[in-house]
């Protein structure tokens, strides 16, 4: 590869990269699973906190009402206040529940909404006053203090602009009620939400961005950008136990590159790096959304499939084995290109077993194909007789021939 040409690769690349970016803080669609359900939780506490200190403040609030405002008037927004501060935090109590990404978000919304509902009747009660002076501006106010409290969500660019919409709108339906909605000292208010509110869309961003980096350091393999050993094994438990609810068959696969020592010793680990990357790119294409892949250490993989029968399972490795066979693997400062063959170790969930036991039959499998010529997959079968212990002993070969002619 010439100057020219890695330049354009590398061109390529950044701007790969800019666009990936772009989407993971416009939306949520391409965030993971486990990031989702991990960011859940993250504003699900923050949504309970804010909730229960704001709804706090709104009930301290309640004496201003009743000794500033007129005797007509402070009673019903008092009374009003006290229904958002009871709102506040029956919402402060339930969100910390949520266990979803969307649930999380929607308790988030409801809480803008309450205290937009609230702002509107303020302003009704008031008449839509034309001028705000003295206690009116502790009202007038409001919509500003609800854009500025988001800055404590690590929330995407969309999520951010539709819970600054509920505010804006609102704000702007009632400054058109009141008559000021061209007035000079509304517009230099406009100008000045509108800077905090980009001010709070770039902390959100940041600690989004931090929250992401924080969890790919976790949960991510650095080298393959698939999960590590630690992050596999925790989804991999999760799903298990409810496919054990749901009667729903998992499988366990284990998989390991055909002598990768040779590749490091013969062209060095910037090599061994490739082949691994190319290894994981190539299985990434051929797994479903719902299987889980993993490294579970060196050049050995795992993949954990939930809800398909037996009968596919072999299916998919045929297809992963003929595949990896077949990928020409193009070799970093050399000119050399090579191709690499995989052996696979195959364990089916039985009743009584366990994640372990999965993992170490699969293990047991894998073990027999190395020394059965590697470039195959076995299964590995529970006897009768093992079946109560769940040793893992028992394994029935189930070998697809192959040409072992290449690098394995």
């Amino acid at each position: 590869m010439n100057l020219a040409q890695q330049a354009m690769s590398v061109t390529n690349r950044i701007k790969k990269l800019s666009y990936l970016y772009l989407f993971e803080i416009w939306s949520s669609e391409k965030h993971t699973a486990s990031f989702k359900a991990t960011r859940s939780q993250y504003l699900s506490v923050r949504v309970s906190m804010l909730s229960m200190v704001w709804g706090t403040l709104v009930l301290l609030w309640i004496p201003i009402d009743l000794l500033f405002l007129s005797a007509d008037i402070g009673p019903s927004i008092a009374l009003a206040r006290f229904s958002l501060g009871t709102i506040l935090m029956a919402i402060a109590y339930k969100s910390r529940d949520t266990t979803t990404l969307k649930g999380a978000l929607n308790y988030l919304y409801l809480l803008i909404v309450c205290v937009n509902l609230f702002y509107v009747y303020s302003m009704w009660m008031l008449g839509f006053p034309g001028q705000i002076n003295g206690i009116l501006y502790g009202y007038h106010l409001l919509p500003i203090i609800h854009v500025a409290m988001l800055t404590i969500f690590p929330i995407t660019i969309r999520e951010s602009l539709t819970l600054m919409a509920i505010t804006a709108v609102t704000q702007v339906s009632v400054d058109h009620i009141s008559g000021i909605l061209f007035s000079p000292e509304n517009l230099a208010n406009y100008w000045l939400q509108n800077l905090v509110a980009a001010m709070v869309i770039w902390s959100q961003l940041s600690k989004l961005r931090m929250m992401m980096q924080m969890y790919r350091q976790a949960t991510l393999d650095p080298l393959t950008g698939i999960y590590n050993r630690r992050q596999i094994l925790t989804l991999a438990q999760r799903t298990f136990e409810r496919c054990h609810r749901e009667g729903a068959p998992f499988t366990v696969m284990l998989l390991d590159i055909d002598k990768f020592k040779r590749v490091n010793d013969t062209w060095g680990h910037s090599s061994g790096d490739k082949v691994l990357q190319s290894f994981t790119d190539f299985t990434q294409e051929n797994l479903r959304v719902t299987d889980l892949f993993g490294r579970y250490g060196g050049e050995e993989f795992v993949i954990f499939v939930p809800h398909t029968p037996k009968e596919h399972i072999p299916m998919l490795a045929k297809r992963l084995l003929t595949g990896l066979e077949k990928l020409d693997i193009h070799l970093p400062h050399t000119n050399k290109t090579i191709n690499i063959t995989t052996s696979i170790g195959i364990s089916y969930s039985e009743p009584g077993d366990t994640l372990s036991s999965l993992i170490e039959r699969a293990d047991s499998a894998l073990y027999q194909c190395k020394n059965g010529g590697r470039n195959c997959f076995k299964v590995a079968e529970l006897s009768v007789a093992d079946n109560k212990e769940l040793s893992g002993k028992n394994v029935l070969p189930f070998q697809l021939p192959l040409n072992n002619a290449r690098l394995r």
